[in-house]
């Protein structure tokens, strides 16, 4: 999740297109950006949401499981995001890239006449012409999880256990992990050239579908985990490599990114290297964490309660931070971190005091409510579990 915070930071100062731009940008961020941060983050966000459905379907039926992922990404999106942090986002987009004058206020109409007047369609998977900003996350992640939940059964069964034992048992050998890439670059090969030119579409959806699955069965048997360490270094450097493939192919031809392309022998080379790209990036950075983060402290456990919270939060933050300082005279490091450090701290501040410890605004960031303490023959006993 910090990942995705600097990510965020670093959009102000990049030469692509965002809500807000500072007037001065640089092709080294642009780089850094989308070869130190990009390439992982979100394939490694939904893996990770895999793995923790794996879980919780270890502990729900297949309805629960459903109301828990309302609960956790519909709500927070449909609520918290339409009515409080959406709007600050399109009145940056609209006085930015679409020349609008008016204020914030004068905005509201236009907003609102987006959300009553949008018809359904089947051209993205958000299905309605919604603003999604940086929640487009949720809206996939429900989708997800409402669509393939027939299959994360069956990887449940018996039948699917062997399944997930075959395949480990062919991952515990050298260079068995990237058997996955298999999966990965048949969509991406079949799908990206269908959507070229667009944004938040179903190839997307279903890219990142793959890492979902993934995901889930990566923690249902140790020998995942053993081949990720093992290949860790090596994905490092075959990471490097396709980074740099990746370049040579938009720097070097022309090729217009994400790949969104006529299908060519070039579109299908193009979609191998970025394909790996994303997967080995994915995989050491789950070495790391394996080889480093594999213990439990105070830290952690605070950090997971915060993660969606702060997810959700995140965005309209730094873009309300960095409509003021990208006017200030300075160069783009200080304002860089002028803006991750004053957006940290007011995320981290609205967690604390508004979030974090009152249930019903817990249930709007979906999060699971607090247990309640309550003072019993001169102790202190938690209540039962909500």
């Amino acid at each position: 999740m910090l990942g995705i915070f600097f990510l965020h930071t670093a959009h102000f100062f990049d030469t692509g297109g965002w809500h807000v731009k500072n007037a001065q940008q640089s092709f080294l961020v642009t780089g850094l950006r989308g070869g130190v941060i990009d390439t992982w983050v979100l394939p490694l966000l939904f893996l990770l949401s895999g793995a923790g459905s794996w879980y919780s379907l270890r502990s729900r039926k297949s309805g629960q499981y459903l109301i828990e992922r309302i609960k956790r990404l519909l709500v927070p999106l449909y609520i918290v995001g339409i009515f409080v942090l959406l709007p600050p986002q399109l009145y940056f987009e609209l006085t930015t890239n679409a020349g609008f004058t008016g204020t914030f206020w004068e905005m509201f109409p236009v907003y609102w006449n987006q959300l009553v007047s949008s018809g359904f369609a089947l051209r993205s998977p958000f299905f309605f012409a919604l603003f999604p900003g940086h929640l487009w996350f949720l809206q996939y992640l429900f989708l997800i999880s409402l669509v393939i939940l027939p299959l994360l059964l069956y990887l449940r069964s018996d039948k699917g256990e062997h399944l997930i034992k075959k395949v480990a048992s062919l991952c515990k050998h050298r260079g068995g992990i990237f058997l996955f890439l298999i999966p990965l670059a048949i969509v991406r090969i079949a799908f990206t050239h269908l959507f070229r030119a667009e944004y938040y579409t179903w190839d997307d959806l279903l890219y990142y579908a793959v890492f979902f699955v993934i995901g889930y069965i990566m923690v249902a048997d140790k020998r995942f985990t053993e081949a990720v360490k093992r290949h860790g270094w090596i994905c490092l450097i075959l990471w490097i490599a396709s980074f740099m493939g990746v370049g040579f192919f938009i720097s070097g031809l022309g090729y217009p990114y994400p790949g969104h392309a006529s299908f060519s022998v070039r579109y299908v080379l193009f979609q191998i290297i970025l394909t790996i790209s994303n997967w080995s990036s994915v995989v050491f950075m789950l070495s790391l964490g394996a080889k480093y983060l594999n213990f439990k402290s105070k830290v952690l456990t605070y950090s997971n309660e915060a993660v969606l919270p702060f997810y959700i939060l995140h965005q309209t933050i730094i873009l309300t931070v960095g409509w003021y300082v990208v006017r200030w005279n300075m160069g783009i490091l200080p304002k860089f971190l002028i803006i991750s450090t004053l957006s940290f701290v007011f995320i981290m501040a609205l967690y604390e005091g508004l979030v974090r410890h009152f249930n019903p605004v817990r249930f709007l960031f979906g999060m699971r409510p607090k247990k309640r303490v309550e003072k019993r023959t001169g102790r202190n006993k938690a209540s039962a579990e909500i």
